[in-house]
């Protein structure tokens, strides 16, 4: 899904030459001619990104963007002029424009501000804000557990959630939930009326990696308009979760061990120390000791972090789960996508039980969504699911059956995708989210392949996901 932007510029031809050259760079651009045309748009229109021209009749651009931050404080917006004097760009700033540039017939500077807004709403969507309205799906009852893997892993959760300080190392393979099982303690312990705040660590751009994490005072840098309050200081009272946190360079980890220990933090340009009361946890699929000896992650950060440590098991150790979980993202996808209810033929329910999942829960979702969206039948068949699954699949003692093994049918090159488009039934959006959920099965759910099959960036995959699917 690209991002949206509304383009508003008084004269025509400089306002169609700038939306082709933004269309041309994967934006989708709404145009307004005038400020009061836009925002009459923005009442049924909500835009990614406001660029908008200074001078204009009637409304000028710093009238429209003190309205428009009245109206939708979080709106980014870009002032674009042919003249602007250096009163203005402060006005615009103080007024809360996300950047200030000059018009140009290569419109050098206002792709660069464009791809700067777009990180920042990237990093924004990576890092998720959970409320108490949670609490009833992350109930402990309602976790999938008939394999005793999955129960003994659930009964040191209970005794974890009774204390609702210690920070928590959560530790397992690509997939197998950690950030839900992350979720769980939160929502079962003291702190579930609190803030559960996520951080994707690689997602966060070195430079702003203060900023958004410990916030920042007016004036402290270049852009920075206002006090902004960090992510941490959000999450008061509540968890604070840094998921893929092996991947934090070295001198980010230093500043991530210093609020740690300290339980307080200084603000960006602050000189005041802020105590925080919070529950920390960490989220990895490396051996953090490993990263240790090899010099890759701080000794002190790791025995900071590795208080407690919970391993969620992989999929392969609790097979007794897998059917239950099936038709648990079944049920999901069907209402998520307006489908009808299906349910698993016998012969896949042995496919399932059988197949090894290497990438763990997050591969058996990305099937069973491939499956929902391509099965017309009530019933989803062998012939719903990769060749590479009946291939793979093995006899296992669980969940025996009398059912004749499925014939598997003859592979295909693996490196291949093959998609149907039926004229007028899909639009480029389905066909991208068919090819994204079939590059991620085909990867076990590894993001970091993923996203280098498809030629584009980690954040970039992570972004057209959560805009694709209803259940991220």
């Amino acid at each position: 899904m690209a991002w949206q932007i509304l383009l508003v510029e008084d004269e025509a031809s400089v306002r169609e030459a700038f939306a082709l050259r933004l269309s041309d760079h994967g934006y989708m651009v709404q145009t307004a001619s005038s400020g009061e045309e836009a925002l009459s748009l923005l009442r049924t229109f909500e835009p990614d990104i406001l660029v908008l021209d200074l001078v204009m009749p009637h409304l000028s651009g710093l009238d429209v963007l003190a309205r428009v931050k009245r109206l939708f404080p979080h709106l980014l917006v870009i002032l674009l002029t042919a003249r602007g004097t250096v009163k203005d760009a402060v006005e615009a700033t103080k007024l809360g424009a996300f950047d200030f540039v000059a018009k140009s017939i290569d419109m050098e500077d206002l792709l660069h501000a464009l791809h700067r807004a777009t990180e920042l709403l990237a990093l924004q969507r990576q890092v998720h804000l959970h409320s108490g309205q949670d609490a009833e799906r992350y109930a402990l009852d309602r976790v999938i557990a008939s394999s005793p893997a999955t129960q003994r892993f659930l009964d040191q959760v209970r005794e974890l959630v009774k204390s609702d300080r210690v920070t928590v190392l959560l530790q397992g393979e690509t997939g197998t939930g950690k950030q839900y099982m992350a979720r769980v303690i939160h929502y079962n312990g003291a702190r579930a009326h609190k803030p559960c705040i996520e951080v994707d660590c690689p997602s966060i751009p070195r430079e702003l990696f203060e900023s958004e994490l410990f916030g920042h005072e007016k004036g402290s840098f270049t852009g920075a308009a206002a006090r902004k309050i960090g992510l941490i200081e959000m999450a008061e009272g509540g968890t604070v979760l840094f998921d893929e946190v092996a991947d934090l360079p070295l001198p980010l980890q230093a500043k991530l061990l210093r609020v740690l220990e300290e339980r307080t933090l200084r603000r960006v340009g602050g000189a005041a120390t802020i105590p925080v009361d919070v529950r920390f946890m960490a989220a990895t699929n490396h051996n953090l000791k490993d990263a240790v000896a090899r010099g890759e992650f701080r000794e002190d950060l790791y025995f900071r972090l590795n208080v407690v440590t919970l391993t969620v098991p992989p999929l392969r150790d609790r097979r007794e789960d897998i059917i239950p979980l099936a038709e648990h993202f079944m049920e999901r996808f069907a209402v998520a996508l307006k489908q009808p209810a299906r349910r698993l033929a016998d012969s896949v329910k042995t496919m399932l039980a059988q197949y090894d999942f290497p990438g763990n829960i997050r591969e058996l979702r990305n099937l069973i969504e491939r499956a929902v969206l391509f099965c017309s039948k009530d019933t989803l068949e062998a012939a719903h699911f990769p060749s590479d699954i009946h291939i793979n699949s093995r006899p296992t003692t669980v969940q025996r059956s009398s059912i004749p093994p499925v014939t598997p049918p003859q592979p295909s090159d693996p490196m291949q995708i093959h998609l149907a488009f039926r004229l007028g039934d899909q639009s480029l959006a389905d066909i991208e989210h068919r090819i994204i959920s079939e590059v991620l099965q085909r990867t076990g759910g590894n993001k970091t392949l993923a996203a280098k099959y498809l030629g584009i960036t980690r954040w970039t995959l992570n972004r057209r996901r959560k805009s694709q699917s209803p259940l991220e």
